[in-house]
């Protein structure tokens, strides 16, 4: 069989990532570091969405997603999880003509996705019906299918469904596709995520205030979980993100949310009336521990930019919460200035007290929070198919 004929053989993992992120790897997992970098370059093989109980039972929604001939399991532990699953990886046959992606088109295209226009960085010679291959941005190829535009139409008007993917290495579920997601019968959405609404435990008639609400997720899950009673005060700094965030909860019924541009660091002083029972702190992050990667070359820099901002979420939250009222921040990450240390500054900077969480999916946080390393929980990309962390706080 000619070697031109399928997919080459994917970059070395280290290849894919900065020196920093690679050295992390290392400090943080040891003799696992090669299973942690070659996972991260991989899809998921199980998808989650989660059923929009305000709309439908997950006992419906199952039966709907298995008549569409997907392979569904109802997690037992949060049953608004539904896990649907992954198939490959596959051969990609290679074409004449090759065009470049970016990197989060690539990402997307790894597990089907079609290609629209704003994600191409260069199709020179393209025609309408050639059949091309996709590559990212290192020149790794990521898979095949056939032009619906032209390289001038694509520079053009920018937007569009450019490709058509025909071939791909993982064969994912196309959800924003289906008739349910319009229909606000579901949300994709990662276990870890939804394990993160379950821990901060939002009750009916209670205020909640979502600190990072874009795109919405967690929003229309704490609303869901409250059956729409009580109130969700819903903040970020970005226009166009808080429109994505009310189209969101518009489709999926979620009528208890007030949504507002705004900087929540600065919460506290900009409105002097609001106590919360409940915060959700979900900041910016450098967002390593989502699979697939085709390559992340974040630095260290980076990284301690990103925990600084972060800090200044839980002092905005911890000013706004209620004596006895609980916080809880998420990141889908593991780098230690984004989980422990800001742990380490809640406690000591914050006077926030750590204490345990339920549902617990994960494994404990790193020991250099010492007995408190056992109430937090991280997921590892290797083993629970995403990075991530979860704390929780008592004020």
């Amino acid at each position: 069989m000619s070697p031109h004929s399928l997919y080459q053989e994917p970059l070395a993992a280290s290849a894919r990532f900065s020196p920093d992120i690679v050295r992390m790897v290392g400090e943080l997992y040891g003799d696992a570091k090669d299973d942690v970098l070659e996972a991260l370059a991989k899809p998921v093989s199980t998808y989650y969405v989660r059923c929009n109980t305000l709309l439908a039972s997950a006992r419906e929604l199952r039966d709907r997603l298995e008549t569409l001939g997907f392979k569904v399991d109802q997690n037992p532990v949060i049953p608004e999880a539904l896990g649907i699953h992954v198939e490959g990886p596959f051969e990609v046959p290679l074409t004449g003509k090759k065009i470049v992606v970016d990197k989060r088109t690539a990402e997307s295209s790894l597990q089907g996705a079609n290609i629209y226009a704003p994600g191409i960085l260069n199709c020179r010679s393209m025609c309408t019906g050639d059949e091309v291959t996709i590559v990212s941005e290192l020149n790794e190829i990521i898979a095949s299918g056939r032009a619906m535009m032209s390289a001038n139409d694509v520079l053009t008007f920018r937007q569009g469904l450019a490709v058509r993917v025909d071939h791909c290495r993982f064969n994912g579920p196309h959800i924003r596709e289906l008739p349910e997601f319009s229909q606000g019968l579901l949300y994709p959405q990662s276990l870890a995520a939804m394990a993160t609404v379950r821990v901060l435990d939002p009750k009916p008639h209670e205020t909640i205030v979502d600190i990072n609400c874009a795109p919405g997720g967690k929003l229309s899950h704490i609303s869901q979980l409250m059956d729409n009673c009580g109130r969700v005060f819903a903040f970020d700094r970005n226009r166009e993100k808080i429109a994505q965030a009310r189209l969101n909860v518009t489709r999926l019924g979620c009528r208890n949310v007030v949504l507002s541009v705004h900087d929540s660091r600065y919460l506290d002083e900009d409105f002097p009336d609001l106590t919360a029972d409940r915060v959700l702190i979900d900041p910016p992050c450098s967002a390593l521990g989502i699979r697939p990667k085709v390559y992340d070359f974040t630095t260290l820099d980076r990284i301690n930019h990103l925990a600084d901002y972060q800090k200044q979420f839980i002092k905005s939250a911890s000013r706004i919460v209620r004596p006895g009222g609980v916080i809880v921040y998420s990141v889908c990450t593991f780098t230690p200035q984004e989980c422990e240390q800001i742990v380490k500054f809640a406690r000591e900077e914050c006077a926030l007290q750590v204490i345990d969480q339920n549902p617990f999916l994960g494994s404990n946080g790193s020991s250099s929070l010492g007995q408190a390393a056992s109430l937090c929980q991280r997921f590892h990309p290797h083993t629970h198919e995403i990075g991530y962390f979860i704390a929780k706080f008592l004020r």
